[in-house]
């Protein structure tokens, strides 16, 4: 999904919500053209900032910011470190911006965005090093690792050709060179995903070794920002049940999501909706391993929005089999809602920002269901009028009526997320379909990990990993 104008604490619940994915508070980002204009008007103080904060950062470099790697890192890791505490006066003072970036900062949106969801992640461990995830001619974008007790994420630092901050974000908590050891017996091969307008999405073939022939899983992500992984903090769930399924004979296919990739572009498409950010590339990716040597028999499992969007992927690839993984039954609305009550029961002791936070996102579902009033230049969480009736406007209950292939429904009976509710509703729904198979797991949450209800979000911390019964059900409903 584009990244969203959701704050505060609701933020986190409702960003992890549908995905497990991410959490995502967004602080204001200037258009290119913008950044290029910023880009060719030197501010008399611009060499006295830069250099103030690179002091700050431990740097020796004395002459402002460049496009050193070293420069951009530090400068990141002292502006990171200085949001985290607060210091909103040092961060108007001691950092270059363009001028947008520089309207939110002394305006108070880039605290009343970034505070409230700092707040929410627990306590800080550690900040980890900073390190460069890509560059354009344009931009640079800069990862700093955040370990937080209850949610660890990225703070996304874009800096633009002359070394000013042009955009914050937060993304996926991952350190640089950070990776797992494949197990014995499971082969990977990274296979880009072709889609729309030549874009293409990195994912990953994961396969057993020695075998040749084999029925493949095609992983779709919740909403939000999310990796082929469908990383939260430490959590991999898609991982864990690609090399789980490997080991027992099955292989798949997962891959980074649209937003992920291009969420940039995606910010400022009006016209972007629920089937290009989850169905047209689940569709794509179908169709991609069908052609593949070996491959007799292609199932697809979504997870939460990839579970609730899976009858329009179904009616479109006509799969051997659908996976549907805490998949919502109830609207988009009334999920979002529901979520926001929940984490606002967990906080005994709000701030006024807190209730701030939880009064704006009551507001803001509220215009969510009168979407039909917002002009096409207006957004609501980010979002425009065309992905809000695409969402809203779907029955996924209804349109899974018209699904004929064997469908196994999942659900942790611990998922504050999309609850057990949820998941009555499908069994109550198609429970006599002799197509449709149902399967609850006792003591695992959202993410088919160990957890509790009353926990929320805070069972996402942590290296947990899906236990052997969830990858043993999947197994036993492809292979019989």
């Amino acid at each position: 999904m584009k990244k969203m104008n959701m704050k505060g604490l609701a933020a986190l619940g409702l960003a992890l919500a549908l995905a497990g994915s991410t959490i995502t508070a967004a602080a204001a980002e200037t258009e290119a053209s913008a950044a290029e204009e910023e880009a060719g008007t030197e501010e008399a103080s611009t060499e006295e900032v830069s250099a103030a904060a690179q002091e700050e950062a431990g740097t020796d470099e004395t002459s402002g910011v460049s496009q050193e790697e070293n420069g951009l890192t530090d400068l990141a890791q002292a502006f990171a470190a200085d949001l985290i505490a607060g210091d909103y006066d040092k961060l108007k003072t001691d950092y270059p911006y363009v001028d947008e970036m520089k309207k939110a900062v002394d305006s108070g949106q880039l605290e009343q965005s970034m505070a409230p969801a700092i707040a929410a992640s627990g306590e800080l461990g550690s900040i980890m090093p900073a390190w460069i995830s890509d560059s354009t001619v344009q931009y640079t974008n800069v990862q700093v690792p955040c370990d937080f007790s209850v949610q660890p994420w990225n703070m996304v630092i874009s800096f633009d050709a002359q070394g000013k901050i042009a955009g914050i974000h937060t993304g996926l908590y991952k350190e640089e060179n950070a990776g797992p050891v494949t197990p014995e017996g499971v082969k990977e091969t990274e296979m880009s995903l072709k889609i729309r307008d030549g874009w293409e999405l990195p994912g990953t073939f994961t396969q057993p070794e020695n075998q040749d022939e084999y029925a493949v899983v095609v992983f779709v992500h919740g909403s939000g920002s999310s990796d082929r992984n469908e990383t939260v903090g430490k959590l991999k769930p898609f991982q864990d049940l690609a090399w789980g399924l490997a080991q027992q004979g099955i292989a798949s296919y997962r891959y980074d999501k649209i937003s992920y990739v291009y969420g940039e572009e995606l910010a400022k498409d009006k016209d972007f909706t629920v089937y290009d950010e989850t169905v047209n590339d689940a569709v794509s990716a179908v169709e991609m391993v069908r052609s593949l040597k070996g491959v007799t028999k292609v199932y697809v499992a979504g997870h939460s929005q990839g579970g609730m969007m899976m009858p329009a992927i179904a009616e479109a690839s006509a799969p051997d089999g659908c996976i549907m993984m805490a998949a919502p039954a109830r609207s988009f609305t009334d999920t979002l809602s529901r979520q926001c009550e929940f984490m606002e029961s967990l906080n005994q002791e709000p701030t006024d920002e807190d209730k701030a936070a939880y009064e704006n996102t009551r507001k803001e579902v509220e215009r969510l269901k009168d979407w039909k009033s917002l002009g096409e230049d207006e957004t609501v969480m980010g979002l425009y009028p065309a992905y809000i009736e695409s969402i809203l406007e779907y029955d996924n209950v209804k349109e899974a009526e018209n699904m004929t292939m064997p469908v196994l429904v999942l659900q942790g009976e611990e998922d504050y997320q999309v609850t057990m509710d949820d998941y009555k509703i499908w069994e109550d729904g198609f429970k006599d379909k002799e197509n449709w198979t149902f399967k609850s797991f006792p003591g695992l949450t959202h993410m088919f990990m160990p957890g509790s209800y009353e926990n929320g979000p805070a069972d996402y911390t942590g290296e947990k990993h899906i236990p052997e019964n969830v990858t043993d059900t999947i197994a036993d409903f492809i292979q019989n």
